[in-house]
């Protein structure tokens, strides 16, 4: 079993912005079963995703005694505040790749002990999983959203590859942050499993529908279908909502059927919890009588309000892995932008006919490529709602359509605060504790 002086080593560094030289005492794991232990530390690998991205979206509305009630930095998160503080999420993001970085600087010269070459190479397809995947996070929340024609901007990630606390911290740019998470998750399907016995482990799947994601922001919608079919032909279930209980507390089940990733938002702003996040009535007014997912999705207060019940994580927490549902999603939007609208609303109509009451399924008549387009992100925006990690970089990437831009809207204590499309906000900035140790550049407001 890996040594809990490693663990603590991990965090420790992370937390001060990898700054210090761990203790030369402090025990290495030798083996490949230690180094598989510590991708899976649940803890850190499957839950604890960034949340501020989230605690910015508009899908949910706080009131003004629970904005009250919550820390300098989550308030500022909520109305995004110039200065808002997202160090959390850059501080646990960068633990998991210093996690991740450890298992790669040691996993070919690990000792197999009993284990065998197949293992060594899930090991390490993990890792990289876990590094690009925790980037893939990171970019939509310090990093401008995505264009072909800034990729030579020098604003991206500073991208660590190596567990060596010491090497120098840069900003990569753009360009080369987005082909350092490709280049991860390409290698981490090459070296997993098809499918993992247990959804807390990353998989071949995983991988793919990772790769969907970044194709999608990155506008490569040819890539984004590949990806999204490969991830398909191993895991295309879905789950057929009329066999659920509405009347459960929670209608989903942990590593449902669904799931292709399991993760979780870190919950640190204590905003997103199911007692103080309302869903906005305007979402919830976009679902119709016979969708299910107005009954499964969201139960109704004695005053009138909406709160969220639907995550696909349990435990109450909001889910922010992968899941099949939303690999459809993607599918369905890359081939109507493709120009083959037919093919998406049929591959969108798929996902629905699991959605709807039985036999009520049917789309508006006179659809054409363009009411095509707004019809999926239409429904994009229902069924992904309150899944992290998906909404606040939809709205980033739909800004740049003025037919899809949208101005975020707060109302707090009579206080009206905006967003309006393509803000400076939309960027978060880098922790001031990391510009003053590494000299990096800032994020302009």
């Amino acid at each position: 079993m890996l040594g809990l002086g490693l663990v603590f080593c991990c965090t420790v560094a992370c937390e001060k912005y990898l700054a210090e030289k761990p203790s030369s005492s402090i025990a290495i794991p030798a083996t490949v079963g230690d180094l598989q232990a510590l991708m899976d530390y649940e803890a850190r690998m499957n839950e604890y995703y960034p949340d501020c991205g989230d605690n910015a979206a508009d899908y949910f509305y706080l009131r003004t005694e629970d904005w009250i009630a919550r820390n300098e930095w989550a308030r500022g998160t909520y109305v995004w505040d110039p200065q808002a503080d997202a160090s959390r999420d850059w501080s646990v993001g960068y633990q998991k790749i210093l996690y991740a970085n450890v298992v790669l600087d040691g996993i070919d010269d690990a000792l197999l002990d009993g284990l065998s070459e197949t293992d060594r190479d899930r090991v390490k397809g993990t890792a990289r999983f876990i590094r690009g995947f925790t980037y893939l996070n990171l970019v939509q929340l310090f990093v401008p959203p995505y264009d072909a024609s800034i990729e030579d901007s020098p604003y991206g990630l500073p991208l660590r590859l190596t567990a060596d606390i010491n090497a120098a911290t840069r900003r990569a740019t753009i360009g080369d942050t987005y082909r350092q998470i490709e280049a991860d998750l390409l290698e981490a399907a090459s070296f997993l499993p098809e499918k993992s016995f247990i959804a807390t482990r990353p998989s071949k799947a995983a991988a793919y529908a990772a790769l969907s994601h970044l194709c999608l922001l990155m506008e490569r919608y040819e890539d984004a279908v590949s990806h999204a079919d490969r991830c398909l032909a191993i895991q295309p279930d879905l789950m057929d909502y009329n066999d659920l209980d509405a009347s459960q507390r929670e209608p989903f089940t942990e590593l449902n059927q669904e799931v292709i990733f399991h993760a979780a938002l870190q919950y640190q702003a204590g905003i997103l919890t199911r007692s103080r996040a309302r869903v906005d009535s305007t979402l919830y007014s976009t679902y119709g009588p016979n969708d299910l997912r107005k009954s499964l999705f969201f139960e109704e207060q004695s005053d009138g309000t909406f709160l969220f019940k639907g995550s696909y994580f349990g435990r109450g927490a909001i889910f922010s892995g992968l899941a099949t549902d939303e690999v459809y999603l993607m599918k369905a939007e890359s081939l109507i932008r493709l120009g083959d609208w037919k093919a998406g609303i049929e591959t969108l109509g798929h996902l629905l006919d699991h959605r709807m009451e039985t036999g009520t399924n049917a789309f508006p008549a006179g659809l054409d490529a363009e009411s095509a387009l707004a019809l999926v992100l239409a429904e994009r925006e229902k069924e992904l709602a309150f899944r992290g990690g998906v909404r606040w970089g939809d709205l980033r990437r739909l800004n740049k359509d003025e037919r899809f831009a949208k101005t975020l809207i707060r109302v707090v204590d009579g206080k009206i605060y905006k967003l309006e499309p393509n803000d400076l906000r939309y960027t978060f900035l880098i922790p001031t504790v990391v510009i003053n140790q590494s000299g990096v550049i800032q994020n302009p407001r």
